[in-house]
């Protein structure tokens, strides 16, 4: 067993995490980042395409952070901590700015100096920085080049399986070195989860393979509450065709008319004014519409047109997609490309406060780990934004904490105990392969918990997940070494998402309404009068509890709202 002490433990490496590091690194404490895979190779920051949202000294005549916030919250169908959105409004201009001083680039106009900026699908103004389709990875390179100046410790390949805690507060983690098959001991005197989202749930995703869902399920096992779980936004325009990049983001809605197959731009019945600049809840649940009352295409999706733009003007505003295009043979400036719905970010996740601090003492919580920004549906670009106000505020406070307190002892036998499940998959000789439960999940949750949801197939899931559940402990593998070996990550992983597979349809469940990316077909309008709430899930012994509480509803309240 190896063992680390650190003041601040930063569990994730993707933007927010890379932040977090970053802010907390600033504060004179020793910081350690463990990542499941390798630095910037990891997370979901790094696949971002889009933009970042901010009003700053670059806005445009009219626009204002009240305006960002107005976007937001109505985005959000009133569902979001408006003390935390009017953080994320303050707050991120200047740390874009910031990530510039530090190495990033922004997209120019003609002029070369002011900022070119995006608009997407919620928003009153072009108000977000970018750079082509790749702006995430420009985060990450900036965010990175810092963490490597400032001597932060990184374990790579290290796997996260238990969060430890001394009473009440938390006080370190234990892991597996995915490298060696090797027990991780890690001592902290405060932690940061950044874990990202759990899109692996689901049979199509714009996800990397290891977004599934580690950071809700270890905050749960630890005593924080989730807050939110049935909110789950599928991204309109996934790639369907070829089966290597079904799911991925195919297209961007600013930059597409779409069509059925009778040729019409079906936006123009759902949202007339906004079109596809709609908010993403819309067009998906539009899309998906569309193509079950028989509009579709042969691969079950609709037709992103593209060719109305000037020859070359795809190649230069998305270069990264533009070059998958021609590898999969679509000439955007000619042809249509099927798309679809694909999961693509969870607005709940860990109730948090004003330092993004969980209800356990020293368990800092960032990114799309947490929950409350985006209420029942997060805008386009909000997400960076978010990431790195969560990172700035939770990585700041962390690392003053850590000052402050001493290094709690930790049990080595609790470390045993965590590490235990990954010993009896390997000796078990004779069980369920962890592919053939995670394929049963992911079908499950795609037929009965996506886009359109209903009492039936949510008490249908519900059963199911119970078996599916029951049978974690009989998996078994078909490769018995530790070195590397990724069916044994799979099989870990799959405890996380049957976790947080029975959070969202719990919660789907109980949810007797339709609010932003929470559609219910047998409940098709909201409820402000009796749903105008959160639910929040505690985890007591094998059950999960849930609880109704108030929305913060300090600034604006619904218009007409019957409160």
């Amino acid at each position: 067993m190896h063992h680390f002490a650190t003041d601040v433990l930063v569990i994730g490496g993707g933007g927010a995490g890379a932040m977090a590091a970053y802010e907390a690194s600033k504060h004179g404490v020793k910081v350690t980042m463990v990542l499941k895979g390798f630095p910037e190779r990891c997370g979901i920051t790094i696949m971002a395409p889009g933009a970042i949202a901010g009003v700053g000294s670059w806005h445009e005549p009219g626009d204002s952070r009240d305006l960002h916030f107005l976007d937001t919250v109505r985005g959000g169908s009133f569902l979001n901590e408006q003390r935390l959105v009017r953080i994320l409004v303050e707050e991120a201009p200047d740390l874009i700015l910031e990530l510039e001083r530090i190495g990033a680039l922004w997209q120019r106009k003609a002029d070369g100096e002011s900022y070119a900026l995006r608009i997407d699908g919620g928003h009153s103004y072009p108000r977000c920085t970018f750079l082509e389709d790749r702006t995430g990875r420009e985060m990450m390179r900036a965010l990175f080049g810092e963490v490597k100046k400032r001597n932060i410790n990184i374990l790579s390949n290290t796997m996260i399986l238990k969060l430890l805690k001394d009473e009440s507060r938390v006080t370190g983690a234990v892991g597996l070195n995915l490298e060696t098959g090797e027990t991780v001991l890690l001592r902290a005197k405060t932690v940061i989860l950044t874990c990202g989202g759990a899109g692996n749930l689901y049979l199509n995703t714009s996800n990397p393979t290891g977004a599934t869902g580690d950071g809700y399920a270890l905050a749960l096992d630890a005593g924080a509450e989730l807050m939110d779980m049935e909110f789950v936004q599928f991204y309109p325009l996934g790639f369907l065709f070829p089966n290597s990049l079904r799911g991925n983001l195919g297209a961007l809605l600013y930059y597409v008319h779409l069509f059925n197959n009778k040729g019409e731009r079906f936006m123009e019945k759902y949202d007339p004014e906004r079109l596809e600049l709609s908010t993403r809840d819309r067009v998906a649940r539009a899309i998906y519409t569309e193509v079950k009352e028989g509009r579709g295409g042969p691969h079950g999706g609709v037709f992103a047109d593209m060719t109305y733009h000037e020859p070359g003007f795809i190649a230069k505003m998305q270069p990264a997609l533009y070059e998958t295009y021609q590898k999969i043979g679509i000439t955007p400036e000619k042809d249509r490309l099927e798309v679809a719905p694909t999961c693509h970010f969870f607005m709940g996740g860990v109730r948090v406060d004003e330092n993004w601090q969980s209800s356990v003492p020293g368990l800092f919580v960032t990114g799309e780990n947490a929950a409350g920004v985006h209420g029942a549906n997060r805008l386009s670009q909000n997400a960076l934004a978010e990431l790195l106000v969560s990172g700035a505020r939770a990585g700041k406070a962390a690392a003053k904490l850590a000052a402050e307190i001493g290094q709690a002892p930790v049990d080595p036998r609790e470390a045993k105990t965590a590490t235990e499940l990954a010993g009896q998959m390997l000796s078990r000789e004779d069980g369920i392969r962890p592919v053939t439960l995670r394929n049963r999940l992911r079908r499950l949750m795609w037929e009965k918990v996506a886009v359109i949801r209903s009492e039936a197939s949510l008490r249908g899931a519900l059963v199911e997940l119970e078996v599916l559940k029951s049978q974690l402990e009989s998996q078994a593998l078909s490769l018995k070494s530790r070195h590397y070996n990724q069916e044994l990550v799979e099989g870990l992983e799959n405890y996380f998402l049957a976790t947080v597979a029975q959070c969202v349809t719990k919660a789907a469940l109980l949810r007797t309404e339709s609010r932003g990316a929470h559609y219910r077909e047998d409940y098709p309008a909201a409820d402000n009068k009796r749903w105008l709430k959160h639910l929040t899930i505690r985890q007591k012994a094998d059950d999960l509890t849930v609880q109704e509480i108030p929305v913060d509803l300090a600034e604006i309240k619904p218009e007409g709202g019957a409160l």
